[in-house]
């Protein structure tokens, strides 16, 4: 990594130290959001998607606790969900295997799997050709960051991956932080409240919500504003946003 440094001019290691100050002083999901712009105003990517999740092959279980995304397609992202991509995203199988740094036509080369394959051609009808993903563990069961950077040209620039893989330790412990900061928000939720929650980011009115859940209009309303004010929204989306991005719409309805 040293050697590597060497290709980094002076501003970049400026801009490279003023990023790392802002994740370690982040507290919020919205300043973390503001830092994934940074990171793509230095580096030249398309997208970002930052993640704290466990992976568990053997129960096939994979579980996001604290996601961050910038320029990701959500609708690939309910379709990675919704089609369980991540028992045959090659990609997150070695990563979670070894944690090493990848970018993505590296590893598409090494496949010989057919879903796998099938899924590299679902994948690459939303844009998502090229990029370069890595991240850290934080425990033995599973669980570690992924941080993935979606991109054409700059995973294969040895000065772009070192600025990012300087920049992977950083966004590590930020994920930590945030959902250790903010999973008591979630846990001060009644059962009602996460329900409410969910069928509001699953996209119902107050009126469908109503008649789903067996209850008044005003109740679901009532409900809807105790999970803002909880978790600290300014109104309906942004608390979708943030159950979100902590991982807490991920269950089923």
């Amino acid at each position: 990594m040293r050697r590597r440094l060497a290709l980094l001019s002076k501003p970049d290691l400026l801009a490279l130290a003023d990023i790392s100050y802002q994740m370690a002083m982040t507290e919020n999901l919205d300043a973390a959001q503001g830092i994934l712009g940074g990171i793509k105003g230095l580096v030249p990517v398309a997208a970002v998607l930052c993640a704290l999740a466990r992976l568990d092959i053997r129960q096939g279980l994979f579980e996001v606790k604290t996601l961050l995304n910038l320029g990701y397609p959500l609708e690939w992202l309910t379709l990675y969900k919704a089609r369980r991509y991540d028992r045959v995203d090659p990609v997150l199988r070695i990563h979670y295997a070894h944690y090493v740094p990848q970018v993505w036509s590296h590893t598409y080369k090494t496949v010989t799997v057919v879903a796998e394959r099938h899924f590299i051609e679902a994948s690459m009808q939303f844009g998502l050709k090229e990029g370069f993903t890595w991240g850290l563990a934080c425990d033995a069961q599973g669980c570690g960051s992924v941080l993935s950077f979606v991109g054409d040209d700059f995973a294969q620039i040895p000065r772009h991956r070192t600025m990012l893989e300087c920049l992977a330790p950083g966004l590590h412990g930020m994920l930590i932080r945030l959902t250790a900061k903010n999973v008591h928000a979630v846990g001060l939720l009644t059962a009602r409240e996460r329900e409410a929650l969910r069928w509001a980011g699953a996209g119902k009115t107050t009126w469908e919500m109503a008649r789903i859940m067996g209850i008044s209009e005003r109740t679901v309303v009532f409900h809807v504003r105790n999970v803002m004010q909880k978790l600290k929204a300014r109104n309906r989306a942004h608390a979708i946003a943030k159950a979100a991005a902590l991982g807490f719409l991920s269950g089923d309805l």
